[in-house]
């Protein structure tokens, strides 16, 4: 859960890469929504949305919308997770919680969609099906693609974070 809604401007991220140094960083990206998906190691529900945010990342490689995925664990532990998943996706560590706050989290995984100007257009919290193919739907749709889906049959309809 949030207590941002759609519509608010997405706060300053405070991140630290996985060799450690901390990087301020605006999440909008001019010309391209961004894709800010939080999450932590130990969570089975991240451990589920995780390879659906890499089938999208995947699905529609290009420079012309951005995914970022938001670690709450070390960096030790996220490269372990990132390689046991496969992911291949850009992942920044939320250095101090401090993102985590500036979202004003309090379970993950949740994901936030962001116009190129700054303002969140969606946010997800656990697993939503539904919500996963509407973001599928809306990167299709940014880069005029068909939309691919991202999730499987397999999958739950919903599990709460």
């Amino acid at each position: 859960m949030t207590t941002l809604r759609p519509g608010d401007p997405a706060p300053i991220l405070v991140m630290a890469t996985p060799e450690g140094e901390t990087r301020i960083e605006a999440p909008a990206t001019p010309m391209k929504p961004t894709v800010l998906a939080f999450f932590k190691a130990e969570c089975t529900t991240s451990r589920l949305i995780l390879p659906c945010l890499e089938r999208l990342y995947q699905a529609y490689a290009s420079e012309n919308w951005r995914l970022l995925g938001v670690s709450q664990d070390d960096p030790e532990t996220t490269q372990t997770l990132r390689q046991s998943l496969g992911l291949s996706f850009p992942i920044a560590i939320d250095y101090a919680f401090q993102s985590s706050t500036a979202y004003r989290l309090t379970h993950v995984p949740t994901w936030f969609l962001i116009d190129p100007h700054g303002i969140i257009q969606k946010i997800s919290v656990g697993f939503v099906r539904e919500d996963l193919e509407f973001l599928s739907q809306q990167i299709a749709r940014h880069l005029g693609q068909e939309p691919i889906p991202i999730t499987q049959d397999r999958d739950p309809a919903f599990r709460p974070g």
